[in-house]
């Protein structure tokens, strides 16, 4: 044998030694991605019938008894409200609002406008109780024309937590909630731009601040339906799916919702509005029992005329347009 022949003999051989050494891998692994969602998701009126006439003389705060003019005995310039019930007839909401398509697990891209009056004793809303998660508001105003303050009315906010299963794999989160609320008076002289806009109309309501007269009030009140509590314990629904809207977020009294219902219920103090209202800063859960869906309820609420108070400390509604942009800011996160 040539010594080229034995140098190719050998360099095979090194090849062949380095084949039978050589080794591989391919390793699959899955990646689940889920993230929050958070919108407007419904809204409430209603306004309580008021028990008595309320009687001013014309222009002022003096209480006056109106008499039938006879002859001998005529009390003038006594302004009086009607004390039949109807002021909820006066009160109406507007608002715009697309709904979710579970077919195709997205929102509809058309949005249809509506009106809903006020109820009285219970709430008239924009939406059904039990459909808020299915629907999200693009705008909404409360128009209110009833002789007396007096309304209460409330915006949703509906959360959907990520569908990744923090509860089942044992994983520690801790939830946090925030709610506050702010109004700004319509009292410019002219239109105003930004957020505290009036529509583009020039109301000129100098001096006159909606939020004073009404005595408005707000409220916020939470329900959250948690991984690893109540009959559904996991992200998916009870069947396996995902991308579904079943869940445990509901008030006990949709009317009422002072009382807890939920695996998460919580409620802040009714109070004044001056600027920032601080209404909630809670834990949700430092866990594994993250939130599934929550639903925040603001309720605004014109306490001036409400049925109970002071009949002599009402105040007739002014009749000059008014107002106010009243904005809720809610906040939903996993702290540290």
């Amino acid at each position: 044998m040539t010594n080229f022949m034995k140098l190719a003999a050998a360099a095979m051989l090194f090849i062949a030694a380095q084949n039978a050494n050589a080794i591989s891998l391919r390793f699959k692994f899955k990646t689940f991605s889920s993230g929050p969602d958070i919108y407007a998701c419904n809204a409430g009126l209603r306004h309580q019938a008021s028990q008595h006439k309320v009687c001013y003389f014309e222009d002022t705060t003096t209480a006056c008894t109106p008499q039938e003019c006879n002859g001998t005995t005529c009390n003038t310039r006594c302004v009086c409200t009607n004390d039949n019930g109807g002021e909820y007839l006066m009160d109406y909401m507007k608002g715009s609002y697309s709904t979710w398509n579970q077919s195709t697990v997205a929102w509809n891209q058309t949005w249809t406008s509506t009106t809903a009056q006020a109820g009285q004793g219970t709430y008239n809303t924009l939406v059904p109780h039990a459909d808020a998660f299915k629907n999200r508001i693009k705008e909404l105003s409360f128009n209110l024309g009833s002789e007396l303050y007096g309304a209460e009315y409330f915006v949703d906010v509906c959360y959907r937590g990520p569908q990744i299963e923090y509860f089942e794999d044992g994983v520690t989160a801790n939830w946090g909630l925030q709610a506050q609320a702010t109004a700004t008076d319509f009292i410019a002289n002219a239109v105003n731009g930004g957020d505290n806009t009036q529509d583009g109309l020039t109301m000129n309501p100098t001096g006159i601040k909606y939020t004073t007269l009404a005595g408005l009030k707000v409220q916020a009140i939470t329900v959250c339906d948690l991984q690893g509590m109540g009959q559904i314990q996991k992200s998916r629904n009870n069947s396996g799916s995902y991308n579904t809207l079943d869940n445990e977020a509901t008030f006990s009294n949709w009317n009422s919702p002072l009382q807890a219902s939920g695996d998460f219920y919580t409620k802040s103090n009714q109070v004044q509005i001056n600027s920032v209202a601080n209404l909630i800063n809670a834990t949700i859960d430092s866990s594994t029992k993250a939130p599934r869906f929550c639903r925040i309820r603001y309720i605004f609420s014109e306490t001036d005329g409400a049925a109970g108070s002071q009949v002599l400390n009402k105040n007739l509604r002014k009749w000059q347009r008014h107002g106010a942009e009243l904005c809720t800011y809610t906040k939903i996160e996993e702290s540290l």
